[in-house]
């Protein structure tokens, strides 16, 4: 990932006011842009809303530290196998996601931020499948 692009995410990720309210609200895009998703998640989000903001904290502190971000990304995949992601499911978080972060930071969300926030999710969504399938059939 290019220098600038980190700089991007971090200064956009930095720009959301309240990371729990981003995080709530990513999952009512997610569950309206694909409500099938809903049955994975327990009724009450709000404990999976914060790992989901604490997951971004830790993503954004590891961009500049591949190796890491990789090998916790590819466990996050295998573990979501069990939980029944399935890889056709990470589109519509990917697409969640760049709404929310559209929504959270207005007219800095321009269209590089948005290119640098596709590029590393879309990295994150082929690791976690990859390792995914291995879990599957390893």
């Amino acid at each position: 990932m290019r220098k600038e692009d980190i700089e991007r995410i971090r200064r956009s990720h930095a720009a959301i006011d309240d990371p729990h309210a981003f995080a709530m609200r990513f999952y009512e895009i997610l569950f309206r842009v694909q409500p099938d998703l809903r049955r994975l998640f327990p009724a009450q989000i709000d404990a999976q809303a914060a790992k989901f903001a604490g997951m971004l904290v830790a993503v954004v502190a590891q961009l500049d530290a591949p190796s890491v971000l990789e090998a916790d990304v590819a466990e996050l995949g295998r573990r979501h196998v069990d939980y029944g992601v399935g890889e056709a499911d990470y589109d519509a978080v990917g697409a969640a996601l760049l709404m929310a972060l559209h929504e959270a930071i207005g007219e800095a969300f321009t269209p590089e931020v948005e290119q640098a926030w596709a590029a590393v999710y879309g990295e994150m969504a082929e690791t976690m499948i990859a390792a995914g399938s291995h879990a599957v059939v390893g």
